[in-house]
């Protein structure tokens, strides 16, 4: 290959040269592009700075003695039961996020929930906010928030919790993404 473009520059003064220059000049830019551009997690929010990033992958954090976890879905992944119970209409465009706060007990490895001040900010990668409230629920020993929020088929939504546990005063900044299917 190297010979053939060698003698091709001979036989046309150098063309093949610029041709490669070209080409060269071409995959270093596109390198440039590339590098220059965020993860689809990061577009379309200066929050996410400061914010411990969480994912379908890695759905909980870790906070000194606090662990958040949290996870999404669509609601017509609950059972008419469990959505009829906590008032949530089912749906293939509503998706339901779901952030529980534990804490380490005087038991290692038995960490319990805890009340804590709840809000999230809801984007998708195109800053476009979405309306979400968050509502705690108590369920025996459980303590959990829940929120729903509007969803279109392959969006991703990124969601930006401010979690300050009950009698602390440190928050507990998360980023959570979640890119939903609706079909």
């Amino acid at each position: 290959m190297k010979r053939a473009l060698l003698g091709a520059a001979r036989k046309n003064g150098g063309q093949t040269m610029r041709v490669g220059q070209v080409f060269l000049l071409n995959v270093l830019g596109a390198v440039l592009v590339l590098t220059g551009c965020d993860s689809p997690s990061e577009l379309g929010s200066a929050e996410a700075a400061g914010r411990t990033r969480l994912s379908v992958n890695q759905s909980y954090g870790e906070f000194g003695d606090y662990t958040v976890h949290i996870n999404a879905m669509t609601t017509a992944g609950l059972t008419p039961e469990i959505a009829q119970s906590y008032g949530i209409a089912r749906s293939d465009n509503t998706g339901l996020i779901n952030l529980v706060v534990l804490q380490e007990s005087q038991e290692p490895g038995h960490p319990m929930p805890v009340k804590a001040s709840v809000k999230v900010a809801a984007a998708n990668l195109t800053a476009q906010s979405k309306a979400i409230e968050m509502r705690e629920i108590v369920d025996g020993p459980s303590i959990y928030y829940i929120g729903t929020v509007s969803v279109d088929n392959e969006e991703t939504i990124n969601f930006d919790a401010d979690i300050v546990p009950e009698g602390g005063s440190r928050n507990l900044p998360v980023r959570y993404t979640y890119k939903f299917y609706t079909r």
